[in-house]
């Protein structure tokens, strides 16, 4: 258990450097919030666009969240709405020009950053840490899959 009590205080660590990077990523960028690279990456990610539900999903966020935050996008012309190719009647969200244009700059960004912090790291190493995270987050994911339900199961 103490290589897991270790594990946790490394994550908090970890989650307190991310903020940091939040924070410094919103002063180089003022006009992009941080989350916001993160849902035009999802709705580029979803096949070139995707349906608020999908991304709400795809984004841990319940749908009036994510229904707020679109609105803005749309506003900011990053985002628009068109009819959904399966279903004319709901609507279908893709990046504009100017929303692929912003992503790929905040991509550009998060890249610096990381080969700057990676630098001095071998190339297997950065595939190992790629490695090891992606299947920590897929165990993470499922732990909490089984969690909720679980939660949900007892409480009928």
């Amino acid at each position: 258990m103490e290589h897991v009590d270790a594990l946790r205080d490394e994550v908090r660590e970890l989650m307190k450097v991310v903020r940091l990077v939040k924070q410094q990523y919103q002063h180089d960028n003022e006009a992009l919030a941080p989350g916001v690279a993160g849902m035009l990456a999802v709705i580029e990610r979803l096949a070139g666009g995707c349906r608020l539900k999908e991304l709400a999903a795809a984004c841990a966020l319940d749908q009036s969240t994510t229904s707020r935050a679109v609105s803005v996008l749309v506003q900011d012309g990053l985002v628009r709405r068109v009819a959904d190719p399966r279903d004319g009647r709901a609507s279908f969200l893709e990046l504009t020009d100017a929303g692929r244009d912003i992503l790929r700059r905040s991509n550009d960004w998060y890249s610096t950053l990381l080969a700057a912090a990676l630098s001095d790291w071998s190339r297997a190493d950065v595939e190992l840490l790629g490695t090891l995270l992606c299947r920590f987050r897929g165990s993470l994911n499922a732990q909490f899959a089984t969690t909720n339900r679980n939660t949900l199961e007892a409480t009928r």
